[in-house]
């Protein structure tokens, strides 16, 4: 198998960003080598590379703001961008959810 779809190199490099095993890194191990299209494209690059690509803004998100609102790594940066090229309205309006959680749980009303 090559390296690049080789889940146990992919395993080393998720808990190299800080995932923990026991947190379910199988499912996500899956997801990512279930991505295609430019979803896929960008998981590769970041194996080859240890580099995230950015990608334009989809529906008002892009890579900054999934780092700095949501503090996503970069697996999970290309597990959303995935989602947000599959629907992106849907999955934009989940995502922008995810933020307005974070946030009315730091400051309650």
């Amino acid at each position: 198998m090559h390296k690049i779809m080789d889940k146990e190199y992919i395993r080393e490099r998720l808990i190299e960003e800080g995932y923990i095993v026991e947190n379910g890194i199988d499912g996500t191990i899956d997801r990512l080598c279930q991505l295609d299209g430019k979803a896929g494209e960008m998981f590769q690059y970041w194996l080859e590379t240890k580099k995230i690509k950015k990608f334009e803004a989809i529906q008002g998100i892009d890579v900054q703001f999934l780092r700095k609102e949501l503090k996503m790594k970069d697996p999970a940066i290309i597990l959303a961008y995935g989602m947000l090229l599959k629907d992106p309205e849907r999955n934009a309006m989940l995502i922008k959810r995810m933020v307005n959680k974070k946030i009315s749980m730091k400051f309650p009303k």
